[in-house]
């Protein structure tokens, strides 16, 4: 891959190529080209590719590769594509009233979450759409609508400094608030909302953070057992919207065959 000539017969391994005082020198000056190699593979073809091709073949004792057969043809399955959690047409048929083109930005940032998260089975994803459509008013928004001065002074979600009510007002498809949360959803996402509050209703962190909430009060296992009464009491501290939520988690079971 170098150019250089085939090392003789009688020489040992390495021996000429870098002024290395022994063989585990010799091998991290080795691993040090091959890697400056391997970076200058770029665009659609590289004459070393076939080099590289014929290494590895040789290294794992596989035979030749083919005339008509491109680099690194067979060498490896081909990759699984994940397939979506929810796709499309399903979150359109489970919420037939919200914004189309918000439903089509949340959609790649829900599959992340739920992939994240394991809201993966059939009830599980059920339960999490059925609550995050009626928290976010049928997908509507990504925060409340109230300026947040309500919660301004409120020590138990650790309000305690002024105008924390309002720049931490419920933000993401399961409203998360006030300064504690923040910081706590924050840390987990590796996103600093103390100083960013706003950042909390970009779709991905949207998301996101209702999969931090979910995962965080263990939903997946009252999902598991089909409990929309308690699910609903641990996001909402009571029964609030109960039948709209109801009314999602029936057209999502429908979806989801179940």
């Amino acid at each position: 891959m170098s150019g250089l000539p085939l090392r003789p017969i009688l020489r040992k391994p390495y021996e000429g190529l870098y002024p290395a005082p022994n063989l585990v020198a010799s091998r991290q000056l080795v691993a040090k080209r091959l890697q400056q190699l391997i970076d200058v593979l770029k665009d659609d073809f590289n004459p070393k590719d076939v080099l590289v091709d014929s290494t590895i073949r040789i290294l794992n004792n596989l035979p030749p590769r083919a005339a008509d057969q491109e680099p690194y043809a067979g060498l490896y399955p081909k990759a699984e594509v994940n397939a979506p959690v929810i796709t499309q047409d399903q979150l359109r048929a489970i919420a037939p009233y919200s914004n189309s083109n918000r439903l089509n930005q949340l959609l790649p940032n829900l599959n992340t979450t739920m992939q994240r998260y394991g809201i993966t089975t059939p009830l599980r994803k059920s339960h999490f759409i059925a609550q995050i459509a009626h928290e976010s008013d049928a997908f509507n928004t990504n925060e409340e609508y109230a300026s947040g001065a309500d919660y301004e002074g409120r020590r138990d979600l650790g309000n305690t400094k002024a105008g924390d009510g309002v720049r931490f007002k419920g933000r993401g498809l399961i409203q998360v608030t006030g300064r504690s949360n923040y910081a706590a959803c924050g840390q987990a996402l590796g996103v600093d909302l103390i100083n960013n509050p706003q950042r909390l209703a970009d779709f991905d962190l949207a998301c996101l953070s209702a999969g931090w909430y979910w995962d965080t009060r263990s939903l997946n296992d009252y999902a598991d057992n089909d409990d929309v009464l308690q699910i609903t009491r641990i996001i909402n501290g009571g029964l609030n919207g109960l039948d709209d939520r109801q009314a999602y988690l029936a057209r999502a079971k429908q979806v989801f065959g179940i």
